[in-house]
């Protein structure tokens, strides 16, 4: 119990601290390379706060648990769109970019309603139906480096902009402070599900709230300590991005290495809550372009109740 305490403090304290690195680092990488904060959150940050979803789907599906993969995506996004964006903004609320609401939110729900309408008609997501998801992810980090790259030409453009100096630093604050994210989410993982199993907690239980929560630890860490710094657009670009990246890319490694079955009757109730989630914080988003503290409560209410429904469904 001592030990398992233990994992969870100093998971924790190695996640903030991780987070507080990659934030700081980013920025000022993108401060370098004259790309917004927006873009930096879409694509780096977003990818690299990904990569326990896309470790623990891509091992679930190799060792025959592909739907641990499913189930795996749609909690994080989850998280990510009502824990992650209402935590952020209970904390500082955040400015919504036109960008986002325009291009960024369709794309979520477009890809989201697709893996729907798939999961549903032929309740199986096979290894055709991964390989348009990693065409589509592919498309899509294409347009984020095309974004980055005209984000590039007009910043530097402008009159007056001069290109800070180049820290060795920065670079290695981004790096590090990644490693040291995932090393303290792993922790924390560990510690949090030992000591919620000793007290009695119920593997479903665990399930939709440790362990979904742990593989989004990167990404909640990140987006808050971006929100607290006053970085809506990264915040909010993490989480927008991280949830492209886990229906296209992670979603679509997991069913290329083993296809997922029965996928609509087993996942039915959550795909809905998810589906329901991503138009709801577009609403939210969409109404005076901003989310302040009290949207914020919303989001975190609407996914206790939605965790309240799973387990009791």
């Amino acid at each position: 119990m001592g030990a398992d305490l233990l994992f969870l403090i100093g998971g924790g304290f190695l996640v903030w601290l991780g987070a507080e690195g990659l934030v700081r680092g980013a920025v000022r990488l993108a401060a370098f390379f004259g790309i917004s904060s927006l873009i930096v959150g879409l694509t780096v940050v977003a990818f690299g706060t990904s990569a326990p979803e896309l470790v623990v789907s891509a091992v679930a599906a190799a060792r025959g648990f592909s739907r641990i993969a499913l189930g795996n995506v749609i909690g994080s996004n989850l998280i990510n769109l009502c824990v992650i964006l209402g935590l952020s903004a209970v904390i500082a609320p955040m400015a919504v970019a036109q960008a986002v609401l325009r291009r960024d939110m369709p794309v979520v729900a477009g890809v989201s309603l697709v893996v729907l309408a798939v999961a549903l008609i032929g309740d199986r997501i096979g290894r055709v139906d991964a390989v348009i998801l990693l065409a589509v992810f592919l498309i899509y980090l294409a347009f984020s480096i095309r974004m980055a790259v005209e984000d590039n030409r007009r910043t530097t453009m402008m009159d007056g902009w001069e290109r800070p100096a180049f820290r060795l630093r920065d670079a290695g604050m981004l790096v590090g402070g990644l490693a040291v994210l995932v090393l303290g989410a792993e922790g924390m993982v560990r510690g949090a599900r030992a000591l919620a199993m000793a007290m009695g907690v119920s593997d479903t239980v665990v399930g939709m709230t440790v362990v979904a929560i742990g593989t989004s630890i990167p990404e909640l860490a990140a987006s808050v300590v971006a929100a607290r710094h006053g970085e809506s657009d990264l915040a909010i670009g993490n989480v927008v991005g991280s949830n492209v990246f886990n229906v296209t890319l992670i979603l679509g490694t997991a069913a290329l290495i083993r296809p997922i079955e029965e996928t609509g009757r087993s996942n039915l109730l959550n795909m809905v809550f998810f589906i329901s989630s991503v138009f709801l914080v577009y609403l939210l988003m969409a109404a005076g372009h901003r989310l302040g503290r009290a949207k914020g409560m919303l989001l975190l209410t609407a996914w206790i109740l939605t965790v309240i429904a799973t387990v009791h469904g």
